[in-house]
């Protein structure tokens, strides 16, 4: 393998000061730069403190080819890791960084390292496979430990170890850095994934460059360059000069988890044009809206009442310097403190009798009990962004964690509410936000419980709501969509696409309005379509095509339709999750050549994940072609014979082969085992009722 990189500008020196062009493809020419981009080094001259200041940042350091300044994992000392019957390890041969894995099965694979991405909390290792994909390896470095780490100890759900057919596995796509990283871990960065050889050629800039926050700054230099001031007039955004919520949305399009509707934003331009964040959702947040999960900070952010409330801008440069992105952790107490007593000078004359703690302990931190470090299970510390203050009986109620028992662990929560009560009981302002953080997580409790029935009543109360945040009236609308038979949930719903200023809560009016069926519906949804916000435009136009294949063949609809095919077509080309809800679509269509064509497409993407071959499986028994069907579900079995994947497409096979006495056996012990799908809830009532076998309760 050879690595090549573009170095745009001056010779630079260090990496972390280079404008490069990582090229994720074999034996490639040096690629120039993208239109319009010029790199961080031709910013410099021009901008001497500003480029100095990024050069030190982890934004300038967010990823490199391996070198000895860039690596921080310990490659020769503590280099071996073992996990759950897994080992690995980290070394250096010559100029190679490689790592040595032997997975679950006792197989051993050595591979070289490409590229590092990281150096804040985790350090992870990318190796280069021959079809271009960039693979995320299962071993990192834990810069907060100081020590090694198995993926499943970080950022991966799943089971230990994990299986060579889970998706998280390294080599499965969960773990290509293009599908699911390469948005945010790089600058400029263009995927180029060819669905008909399924080959990347994919380019960026592994840091987070000038031109990444700023815009590309061609026209800018050439007209500084020309010394033509005039003409240098908006070649760039003026960050400064943006309103509060573009400002934000400046950083979100990285710091937000979100889905992708269209490429090629830069600051200033319509957030809502190209990105609909993820609110809240089951298994990613405690019940008082806080995250449980790595949720990038934006969806707590949107939840705090400061950077609404305040006269001055309170954006995320107001506490985070954009260019040095400076650490406040060593300041003493008053110099941490000045970004909040700026506005709460009270508290700055009266620390101590707010805080009850010594002046210069970490109890008198503005952030420790208001920001605190957020348990995410991910081995890395992420501070609070909602801003609150500090409820132990939510703890005690909810499970919800709290500041006062993040430092004393000592003792539980009802002793740290008993202080709470003690020093602002009776307070009016405190007395309202612990009923209203209370009630919410009353509801939120019930809301966030996977496949529960949702509190219809305070939802509907939520979304109608104009004075509360965007984020709740959004997680509402997407909720609501568990309750498609309760016409006060539609009704709601109704309202907020037809009606609510802000386009997330429209487009989450969409998504809840997918599962109601009404003539009334979809009007609403036909309107929706020429909604100002892309988001919410393609979104109704996909909850209208699955309820009806056919409106994609409406003329007038051919701009919504291009929009749509730009997210599932170019965006998420590479990404197989959208594959069996396309096949699923042709299939409704009648056009069953494309959806088989689609499924194996799938296929070839995820294999050994058996996702989209168990769909195949299922595409290929409705149409009674038992002997295919039988290859591919011994091709799960190969992958992984305990899979339910593997297991209950077997019991469906068995079943369509009139052997419903082995199909029963087989789903009765998924059952035991406690798993629950509806494809193996269906199967076994059939395979019970051809036995007579009694049902099962407790389902």
């Amino acid at each position: 393998m050879r690595r090549r990189w573009w170095i745009g500008g001056a010779v630079a020196v260090t990496v972390a000061a280079l404008g490069m062009l990582w090229e994720a493809r074999r034996d490639a020419a040096p690629a120039p730069p993208e239109a319009g981009f010029v790199g961080s080094e031709a910013c410099r001259g021009c901008h001497p403190a500003a480029f100095e200041a990024w050069s030190g940042s982890f934004h300038a350091h967010n990823g490199a080819p391996p070198s000895p300044a860039a690596v921080v994992g310990d490659f020769e000392g503590a280099n071996t890791y073992t996990y759950a019957g897994t080992a690995s390890r980290m070394f250096r041969e010559g100029d190679a960084w490689k790592m040595a894995y032997t997975d679950p099965r006792g197989e051993t694979e050595v591979r070289t390292i490409d590229l590092v991405i990281g150096r804040a909390r985790h350090q992870v290792y990318l190796t280069r496979l021959d079809d271009g994909r960039l693979q995320v390896l299962p071993t990192y470095w834990n810069v907060e430990e100081g020590r090694w780490r198995d993926a499943r100890e970080g950022t991966v759900d799943g089971p230990s170890p994990l299986p060579v057919d889970h998706q998280q596995y390294w080599r499965n796509y969960g773990r290509t850095f293009q599908r699911g990283c390469l948005e945010c871990h790089g600058s400029q960065p263009r995927k180029h994934y060819d669905r008909a050889t399924q080959q990347y050629a994919s380019t960026f800039d592994p840091a987070i460059n000038c031109e990444a926050c700023h815009g590309p700054g061609a026209a800018h230099v050439a007209a500084w360059q020309a010394l033509d001031g005039e003409a240098a007039r908006g070649t760039l955004p003026d960050l400064v000069r943006l309103d509060l919520d573009r400002s934000i949305e400046a950083c979100a399009p990285c710091h937000a988890r979100k889905r992708v509707y269209a490429e090629d934003f830069a600051p200033g331009d319509d957030f809502y044009d190209h990105f609909a964040p993820h609110v809240w959702e089951p298994g990613m947040f405690f019940a008082d809206g806080r995250s449980s999960s790595l949720n990038y900070r934006w969806v707590d952010y949107m939840q705090n009442g400061c950077f609404r409330r305040t006269t001055r801008r309170m954006d995320c440069g107001f506490c985070h310097p954009p260019h040095g992105l400076e650490s406040v952790k060593d300041a003493t107490v008053t110099q941490a403190n000045a970004i909040c007593t700026g506005c709460h000078v009270g508290h700055k004359t009266r620390l101590v009798e707010h805080t009850r703690h010594p002046a210069e302990s970490d109890g008198s931190r503005c952030v420790e009990c208001h920001m605190p470090p957020m348990p995410l299970d991910l081995r890395m510390t992420v501070r609070d962004h909602t801003i609150g203050s500090p409820l132990p009986e939510l703890t005690r109620d909810f499970a919800a964690p709290n500041a006062c028992n993040g430092c004393h662990d000592d003792h539980d929560a009802e002793w740290a509410q008993g202080f709470v009560e003690q020093w602002f009981g009776g307070d009016a302002h405190f007395e309202g936000y612990r009923a209203r953080m209370r009630a919410r997580a009353e509801v939120l409790s019930k809301a966030l419980e996977h496949d529960a029935p949702v509190p219809v009543a305070p939802l509907v109360g939520w979304l109608g709501d104009a004075g509360r945040t965007v984020v709740e009236r959004a997680s509402a609308a997407h909720f609501l969509r568990r309750a498609p038979t309760d016409p006060a949930a539609t009704t709601a719903l109704l309202a907020a696409l037809a009606s609510d200023p802000h386009p997330l809560v429209r487009y989450a009016a969409c998504d809840g309005l997918e599962t109601h069926r009404s003539a009334e519906v979809d009007a609403a949804l036909r309107r929706a379509l020429d909604d100002d916000r892309r988001i919410v435009r393609v979104r109704a136009y996909q909850a209208l095509i699955l309820r009806d294949p056919r409106v994609a063949d409406e003329a007038a609809l051919a701009g919504v339709r291009a929009e749509y095919e730009v997210r599932e077509r170019v965006i998420r080309a590479d990404d197989p999750r959208s594959k069996s809800l396309d096949a699923l679509w042709h299939f409704q269509r009648g056009e069953t050549a494309e959806a088989e064509a689609i499924l194996r497409e799938g296929v070839a993407m995820t294999w050994p994940v058996p996702g989209v071959r168990a769909d195949l499986v299922q595409f290929l028994m409705e149409q009674g072609r038992l002997d295919e069907a039988e290859r591919e579900v011994v091709a799960l079995e190969q992958a992984n014979p305990r899979s339910v994947a593997a297991r209950s497409n077997r019991a469906v096979l068995l079943l369509a082969r009139g052997r419903p006495a082995d199909a029963l056996t087989l789903l009765d012990g998924l059952l035991d085992e406690g798993v629950r799908t509806p494809l193996i809830l269906q199967a076994r009532d059939a395979a019970a009722a051809r036995v007579g076998a009694p049902a099962r309760t407790g389902r």
